[in-house]
């Protein structure tokens, strides 16, 4: 009996000097879209912001979210996104953890802390937190 006490003490000890393992990353570490409709216009308004974070290039994520949603769109000079046509905000947050699914988060350790190059004509995904290199296909 006194010996599984002192097993769990050790056990609660041990878990008390063991930092607590960083919540769920990804989408939450991830700064929310400002999306608006401006009469037949969508405005993302901190588009820039949203692409710093995911460590990729903003013409790579405008040229995605344009292509999936078949609508032209400009990148203004402060990062803001604007796109021709009225599209709601849940239709581009969709296609956002689409983007991320597929070209920013690790398959191996599902961290967003990646990198993405091109080596020679293939796309890589780099893994800043446990170095896996992943290929996937071109945008």
């Amino acid at each position: 009996m006194s010996s599984e006490k002192d097993y769990l003490s050790l056990l609660d000890r041990l878990y008390s000097k063991v930092p607590e393992k960083a919540k769920k990353q990804g989408i939450q570490a991830l700064p929310e879209l400002n999306i608006f409709n401006v009469g037949n216009m969508t405005i993302v308004k901190n588009f820039g912001e949203y692409c710093d974070r995911l460590r990729r290039d903003l013409k790579v994520c405008t040229k995605y979210l344009l292509k999936e949603l078949a609508a032209p769109g400009t990148i203004e000079n402060n990062g803001q996104l604007t796109i021709q046509g009225k599209f709601s905000s849940q239709v581009i947050n969709t296609l956002m953890e689409r983007f991320i699914h597929s070209y920013v988060q690790c398959m191996t350790c599902k961290s967003i802390d990646t990198v993405l190059k091109m080596d020679k004509k293939v796309w890589i995904i780099s893994c800043l937190a446990c170095g896996a290199q992943t290929p996937v296909k071109p945008l």
